[in-house]
């Protein structure tokens, strides 16, 4: 039995896994200089600069500020583009009633796919919105939410268009999209390293709200608060765990609760849920920072003064890690243990055009 691959795939992971990914890569991220034939028969070079990829949960700030710089993007416009495609996933997982989960996986893998490749790669609106169906349709897959393909394309381009009410699944455009999304798929994944071992953070933050006693405001102001963080690298940078407990916290601010959440006695709260008070600070003037750049666009939004007003008091005041406690015991398992050995079985899709099998 025999596999033809066309040109086009061929090409396609040329750049991005030939020249750019071992199989056996096990190092932290360093950033390292790859030189790639791209053209054979022309003999032209080409040289990357890259991420070298691990199967690994997180990644550093720094990690994270010396991609952007390599891919040549401005901190703020990448965070736009981000926040708009994620949002999209966002839509588009909502009209196909998929499970929170689903869609935080699909925003997940999308952050992941651009801290190894360039914009110029994923330049365009259509591009872009390719990748974002892709990681949608990966991320069925890994939650086992599974919808057809062709489906979810016709949602997405409902989406787009939302003037149009009346679309065609049979039309050869959403064919010819098919078979770009199966491209992409095995780019999504071995971008990830085959790693689909996921923690949506979403059941921890409803086993906090109950721990601290918090009412059902706070919890779906909280709940609302984290899902704006895979909307940014937050989810890159930080266990599930912490984004839940700064989510729980910046919704305290927001809903005016005072002395929320509660230190247990001479153990400070977040200590609990095997959190930093560092982190959870900087997770909330992030979100804050998030939240001021989408009120800018409305000046007149009553929001932009208050989440200024939040943004200065998490700088004014000092924070509580100071204080000298007791070893707590955890109520909560670790987010992160032992590095983990597992199989990983992952079925793709096949386009009879791109590959045929004698």
């Amino acid at each position: 039995m025999s596999s033809n691959i066309s040109s086009n795939l061929s090409t396609l992971f040329t750049k991005d896994t030939s020249t750019i990914m071992s199989s056996n890569t096990n190092s932290p991220a360093d950033m390292n200089s790859v030189t790639a034939n791209s053209s054979p028969t022309e003999g032209v070079m080409e040289q990357y600069f890259v991420l070298e990829r691990k199967a690994r949960s997180y990644f550093t700030l720094a990690e994270i500020s010396q991609s952007q710089q390599i891919r040549g993007l401005s901190n703020s416009k990448e965070n736009k583009s981000r926040a708009q495609w994620c949002s999209f996933i966002v839509a588009v997982g909502n009209k196909l009633g998929f499970p929170q989960n689903t869609i935080t996986t699909a925003q997940i893998l999308f952050n992941r796919f651009y801290l190894f490749h360039p914009e110029k790669d994923f330049s365009t609106a259509n591009q872009k919105s390719d990748l974002s169906i892709t990681c949608l349709f990966v991320a069925t897959k890994i939650e086992e939410t599974y919808k057809k393909l062709r489906d979810i394309l016709v949602e997405a381009y409902k989406v787009r268009h939302p003037e149009l009410t009346d679309v065609n699944g049979e039309n050869q455009m959403f064919e010819d999209q098919r078979r770009r999304v199966i491209q992409i798929e095995r780019l999504v994944v071995e971008t990830i390293c085959f790693d689909f071992h996921i923690w949506p953070p979403h059941q921890l933050l409803m086993k906090f709200v109950k721990k601290l006693k918090g009412d059902k405001f706070l919890a779906v102001k909280a709940y609302n608060i984290l899902n704006e963080c895979y909307k940014t690298t937050l989810c890159l940078r930080f266990p599930p765990n912490a984004l839940a407990a700064a989510s729980i916290l910046l919704a305290s601010k927001l809903l005016h609760k005072e002395n929320f959440p509660e230190n247990r006695g001479s153990i400070p709260w977040y200590t609990v849920f095997l959190c930093k008070i560092e982190d959870i600070e900087e997770i909330c003037k992030l979100l804050l920072d998030h939240f001021i750049l989408e009120a800018s666009l409305d000046k007149d939004d009553p929001l932009n003064s208050e989440y200024m007003r939040i943004r200065f008091s998490i700088n004014s005041v000092p924070s509580s890690h100071d204080l000298i406690t007791e070893n707590p015991q955890p109520l909560m398992p670790t987010v992160e243990g032992e590095q983990k050995h597992y199989t990983v079985r992952y079925m793709f899709s096949l386009s009879s055009q791109y590959m045929t099998i004698d």
